[in-house]
């Protein structure tokens, strides 16, 4: 499929981190001579930075247009006196956000992953995993294009899964505070157990899947708790819990920086694997049911490929970085 005229691919993460930076900096009053010339020498580098810088500028335009509408003193000075670049940005976010600035075009855009990470107590970029211990000794893995928060207090230990997959080992809490995992759909609460959940933008809901122990799960607005046991994965929508069913453990493997698959199609092959590339990544219809079978690594795209046009009758067809397409060979 060609490209047609004026279509984009997106813009890396690690860019929109950057020129956040950048931006920060600029809006500072501090930024010397010799960081200018950085700055447009950065902006010129690559095609995909100047578009971010330009999101940028659009952003701040948007919050001077609307800055009539700060009621809060705090946010008025948060706007006009952002004095040092490693300002808390999720703080400065929020505030903002809060005001009504950056608007629902900003916060509901297709590419507006950027601002809700920098509003998460957790995040992973595409292609990017994390691990971490909190403070009660809970250890959670976060897989790639993940948005987490933490909120702990008196009386619950509280996880919310906005986006993505995250794994999660729990650890006893001597004041005995239930830990409860929460998404758009779905309330959990482990009984002393390792599970994961997962939540895309695809309009599916929430899965869990509970490697050890049971996790009791019931819808967020309330209702009658399903318990799921071990080996075993549960959908949850926004209306039911859907019966559990054999948990496929190889799903995990992504914690060890794997892929896993045993006679998989190369389609649903391919569709897992575009969760941790920037970009476009498809499989033609004539290779689409190809079978394979494996351990591919998630650190290594380019050996991933490899691996495939050795064992499989296909060709890696690149029309840009971000385009690549699986066809017959």
């Amino acid at each position: 499929m060609p490209v047609h005229e004026g279509q984009e691919t997106p813009i890396p993460e690690s860019v929109h981190d950057q020129a956040l930076a950048w931006f920060t900096l600029a809006q500072s009053g501090e930024i010397s001579p010799q960081q200018q010339e950085q700055l447009q020498r950065w902006r010129e580098s690559d095609p995909h930075h100047e578009r971010a810088w330009q999101r940028f500028k659009t952003l701040a335009q948007q919050l001077q247009r609307r800055s009539h509408q700060l009621s809060s003193p705090l946010a008025r000075q948060t706007l006009q006196q952002t004095r040092t670049p490693d300002r808390d940005r999720r703080q400065v976010l929020k505030i903002l956000l809060g005001a009504g600035l950056l608007g629902s075009t900003a916060w509901q855009a297709s590419d507006s992953f950027w601002v809700q990470s920098a509003l998460a107590d957790y995040h992973t970029a595409t292609g990017e995993r994390s691990h971490h211990t909190l403070a009660d000794g809970t250890q959670i893995w976060l897989n790639t294009r993940t948005l987490l928060d933490v909120q702990f207090d008196a009386t619950e230990r509280r996880l919310t899964l906005r986006q993505g997959e995250i794994d999660v080992l729990t650890a006893s809490d001597p004041a005995g505070r239930p830990l409860l995992v929460y998404t758009a759909e779905a309330r959990l609460q482990p009984l002393g157990t390792r599970f994961t959940v997962r939540r895309e933008d695809d309009g599916r809901g929430t899965l869990v899947a509970v490697s050890s122990g049971r996790v009791a799960a019931r819808l967020k607005d309330g209702g009658e708790a399903s318990v799921i046991q071990a080996s075993s994965q549960a959908w949850i929508s926004s209306s039911r819990v859907y019966p559990a069913q054999p948990a496929n453990l190889a799903d995990t493997a992504w914690i060890d920086g794997f892929i896993v698959a045993e006679r998989m199609r190369l389609a649903d092959f391919v569709q897992a694997l575009s969760r941790y590339l920037p970009g476009v990544l498809r499989c033609d219809p004539a290779v689409a049911d190809l079978r394979l079978t494996g351990s591919y690594p998630l650190n290594d795209t380019e050996q991933i490929f490899t691996m495939l046009e050795q064992s499989l009758p296909v060709a890696v067809q690149r029309r840009t970085r971000y385009w690549v397409t699986f066809v017959a060979r």
